[in-house]
């Protein structure tokens, strides 16, 4: 079964790197957008922390230390984040799709299926042995999501994104385009369609599906160089879970609103320590 899928895995294992599933987290499902709020956050209540207990301990006998109660405001939020963190992590190491080799990203959840399973160069159709993998791959892939509440009930879509090398006679960039929303649309077509996925998993990917194609405008972090030994790489397909920006953006303001009303509360009582 490893030869059809030599591509993404053997290249990783060769090169000693482990086996990502697509581009850097940070610019993947907006997870690292998520963990850079949270980072902000921290920074804020580090600031307000130093503005509100910054005194002079000669001035005053107060003992109040304002920073359990603005660690405390941040915890919900990075409970929320360890717990995504947690639940990819799981999804990672599920044996079915390790036995297929279409394992996700450890970070991201996102599924790659390389050139090697389409039916030749340029073909939007999975391989019939590749059909029968990838039907038995999302299978278990959306059934351990939906046991997962952390990303089950964060989740906005799945993106099926296609992605292209840079090589065309004319107009390289708009010829790839086309080319890199077939095979995802030919994907999704066939999970959808009489001999894809089950009923359930039908219906749940005719709501959730998203399909994109980004012509080759996002090399594989794993051979970005623009050469022949790297296209292979170039063309593939992500099939990618994205979490609710709402979602994110909420819990960055419940954060920022638990710290400010944590730091007026300092304010009040130590300005009553003072009189």
């Amino acid at each position: 079964m490893g030869a059809r899928f030599h591509g993404r895995s053997a290249n990783a294992r060769d090169a000693g790197q482990p086996i990502r599933g697509g581009l850097t987290p940070a610019g993947a499902s907006g997870f690292g957008e998520w963990w850079g709020g949270l980072v902000a956050v921290a920074l804020v209540a580090v600031g307000v922390v130093l503005l509100t207990g910054s005194r002079d301990p000669g001035s005053s006998g107060s003992t109040i230390d304002p920073s359990p109660r603005m660690l405390a405001a941040i915890e919900p939020g990075e409970r929320a984040l360890e717990a995504i963190d947690r639940a990819f992590a799981s999804l990672c190491a599920e044996p079915v799709l390790l036995a297929l080799e279409l394992e996700p990203d450890c970070e991201t959840g996102v599924i790659t299926l390389g050139d090697a399973l389409f039916d030749g160069f340029g073909s939007a159709t999975l391989g019939a042995v590749a059909q029968e993998d990838v039907r038995a791959a999302m299978r278990i892939y959306l059934a351990r999501l939906r046991e997962l509440p952390a990303i089950w009930n964060s989740l906005e879509a799945i993106e099926l994104r296609g992605h292209a090398d840079p090589r065309a006679v004319r107009t390289p960039y708009v010829t790839n385009l086309v080319g890199s929303q077939q095979r995802p649309l030919g994907v999704l077509l066939f999970l959808v369609g009489e001999n894809g996925l089950g009923a359930t998993d039908r219906a749940d990917l005719q709501r959730l599906a998203v399909v994109s194609g980004v012509s080759f405008s996002r090399p594989p972090e794993t051979c970005p160089e623009s050469t022949r030994e790297c296209f292979p790489e170039w063309r593939r397909v992500e099939i990618r879970p994205v979490l609710s920006e709402s979602l994110r953006r909420g819990d960055w303001s419940r954060t920022l609103e638990d710290v400010r009303a944590s730091a007026g509360r300092l304010r009040a009582e130590l300005a009553e320590t003072e009189r």
